[in-house]
């Protein structure tokens, strides 16, 4: 399970809420208290992935949010070329926030990928003789033993002020096993969406 979440999603992107579904939640947030209740209005958001489909993914996603709740945004992996090694120079992301007007540049990585195993043991009745084994084997079938997988995602997005390069807006998102990739994206974009609108900046519909 580890190896096929890890494949699909180890990616780099621009993006951070408190309360959001049952899978998504975000651990830490800190916002820059001069910038609090200033809307950004037209946002470059940049991904890195290992997949560029991946990338695209994320922020077309994101994209969508953003114009839904009244922010004009564009994806980098629509504007800005990507090189061979995937990694953008600062000469190309500037161009793109002067040709398309950006006032915040939004961005966010996978920080981590954790495993971890639980062991539930069977219920089990106890006794001696060949009853006491019958019943002993008899609970070990209907209550067996449990080993349980569980993968916790980490994601950390930044929010900047495109002229003057300050941070604006931090927040740290914890995910569970998502079932694909899209869901994970959309969950943690949900939340991230969220709690800036809560610090206002962006506007709430």
């Amino acid at each position: 399970m580890k190896n096929s979440v890890i494949s699909l999603i180890v990616v780099v992107f621009v993006g951070g809420l408190l309360n959001a579904c049952a899978s998504t939640k975000l651990s830490q947030t800190w916002v820059d208290k001069s910038f609090k209740g200033k809307t950004v209005s037209n946002v470059l958001v940049i991904g890195i992935a290992d997949e560029e489909s991946k990338r695209r993914l994320f922020e077309s996603t994101f994209v969508q949010q953003l114009k839904a709740v009244g922010v004009a945004a564009v994806s980098s992996a629509d504007v800005i070329p990507i090189p061979a090694n995937k990694k953008l120079e600062k000469e190309t992301i500037l161009q793109a926030i002067n040709k398309f007007n950006n006032d915040a540049v939004l961005i966010t990585y996978v920080a981590s990928i954790d495993s971890s195993t639980s062991y539930q043991p069977a219920v089990m009745g106890r006794g001696v003789g060949y009853y006491g084994h019958y019943r002993y084997s008899y609970g070990h079938i209907i209550r067996p033993s449990r080993v349980t997988s569980h993968t916790k995602i980490c994601l950390k997005t930044n929010l900047y002020d495109a002229e003057s390069e300050k941070l604006i807006w931090f927040g740290q998102s914890q995910s569970r096993t998502p079932d694909y990739v899209s869901k994970l994206f959309d969950d943690v974009i949900e939340v991230v969406v969220k709690d800036m609108q809560k610090n206002k900046l962006l506007p709430q519909k």
